[in-house]
């Protein structure tokens, strides 16, 4: 199984960091966020992260980019440039900003996954609250419309079980998995005190990279702990 790590779990940290945090804690995948640590437009960031990934054997598998497909098809151009040059094999956008679905969104999103094809960078949509695909059927939908991928995450306001029925809906579209262990509140847990349904989500989801994200109190130390949990759940 493909472990990694969310970048803007430690937005505190620059980039050299956050490679030395994955290599610590045996992570071999990154993807990298948007808003701080690779800023979309800034090709020459881009490529000294590609050139610090290669250097340290991590892979910068995805990019986080803060696209969101309710602007307009110009605003991503700049962020897919950003992903090519950092050689990441996915670009996360988002769908709208609410739950609803929108034939503009849809549209917007068919064109960035166009326009990613070329390069060879797939799209993927995080299943994000407060976005379209908070709905499974919505962020299935729009996979079969568009052609894009899905990211999954659990979303705490809803039960264990039901977010074991989205990761089963999407599994066909699943790009990545965000890895983390909160409950109602956004209250954050050692990713142990919720193993048990991840290794119920792992299985679901199959071969997909699993990148941690949002540990408690944004600590070292406790992503190297859950990164070890996470190995264990994974095998």
């Amino acid at each position: 199984m493909k472990k990694g790590l969310v970048s803007v779990t430690f937005r505190q940290f620059d980039n050299d960091k956050i490679v030395q945090i994955c290599k610590k804690a045996d992570l071999k995948y990154i993807e990298w966020g948007g808003d701080i640590h690779v800023l979309s437009g800034d090709l020459a960031a881009a490529k000294r992260t590609a050139e610090l990934c290669r250097d340290n054997g991590i892979i910068p598998v995805g990019y986080g980019s803060y696209y969101n497909a309710a602007d307009s098809i110009s605003a991503f151009i700049p962020a897919l440039d950003t992903a090519k040059a950092l050689g990441a094999e996915y670009i996360r956008i988002w769908a709208g900003r609410s739950a609803e679905y929108k034939e503009n969104i849809k549209n917007n999103i068919k064109e960035a996954v166009s326009l990613s094809k070329d390069a060879g960078i797939a799209v993927s949509l995080e299943c994000h609250r407060k976005t379209a695909t908070e709905d499974a059927d919505i962020a299935v939908t729009l996979a079969k419309q568009t052609g894009c991928l899905l990211h999954f995450q659990p979303n705490p306001d809803i039960s264990r079980e039901e977010n074991l029925r989205i990761i089963q809906k999407t599994k066909p579209y699943l790009c990545a998995c965000h890895v983390f262990a909160w409950e109602k509140g956004d209250v954050r847990l050692p990713l142990s005190e919720q193993s048990d349904i991840w290794v119920r989500y792992a299985k679901a989801a199959g071969d997909v990279p699993f990148m941690l994200e949002f540990v408690c109190n944004d600590s070292e130390a406790a992503l190297c702990i859950d990164a070890e949990t996470l190995g264990n759940l994974l095998k």
